[in-house]
């Protein structure tokens, strides 16, 4: 048995039956005993140049180690299903078993992106919340002003209450 490694475009309007699609592939594989070394959903990405019309492509790439006529079922089963846009089958000395190169720098990517739509939520929240402190000093404020109106005109009746207390002194006086 030999090591390829397999590089699928899926069309992306179809990348949700992918999974039913890779299982069919992994089943095929593990039939005719062969073994699947790597499987990577590597995700949406830009294509180079349009293919039938598409500018974008789901990507997956697999390692798998099987015979001949295997292989060949399987590149049969790719150039009949209408959900693959482009295939590509290298063979390989080895196994590949550890994460490709594309799939860390996308990973990366999406680890960036989501970092960065953390920190955006974090600034909204941020903003949301000194508003809301806005809001509440302002009301705090108006409160004093209500506060501190209410006591000059507590102390202009106590004041007006004690001339007229004075001028009913004065008067009993005279």
């Amino acid at each position: 048995m030999r090591h390829y490694e397999v590089v699928l475009l899926v069309r992306p309007d179809r990348s949700d039956q992918l999974s039913d699609m890779l299982k069919r592939y992994q089943d095929l594989v593990e039939k005719n005993n062969g073994n699947i070394h790597r499987l990577e959903d590597i995700g949406r990405l830009q294509l180079a140049y349009n293919i039938q019309d598409m500018h974008k492509a789901h990507y997956v790439l697999i390692n798998i180690e099987c015979d001949n006529q295997t292989l060949s079922e399987i590149e049969s089963s790719f150039k009949f299903n209408d959900s693959i846009i482009r295939h590509l089958i290298v063979r390989m000395n080895t196994a590949e078993t550890g994460p490709s190169i594309l799939f860390s720098e996308n990973n990366k990517q999406e680890k960036e992106k989501e970092k960065e739509k953390k920190e955006k939520d974090k600034k909204v929240v941020e903003r949301k919340n000194e508003s809301q402190l806005i809001e509440k000093v302002a009301e705090a404020k108006k409160d004093q002003v209500i506060e501190s109106k209410s006591e000059s005109d507590l102390v202009e009746t106590e004041r007006e209450g004690s001339d007229e207390q004075h001028k009913d002194v004065l008067d009993e006086k005279e």
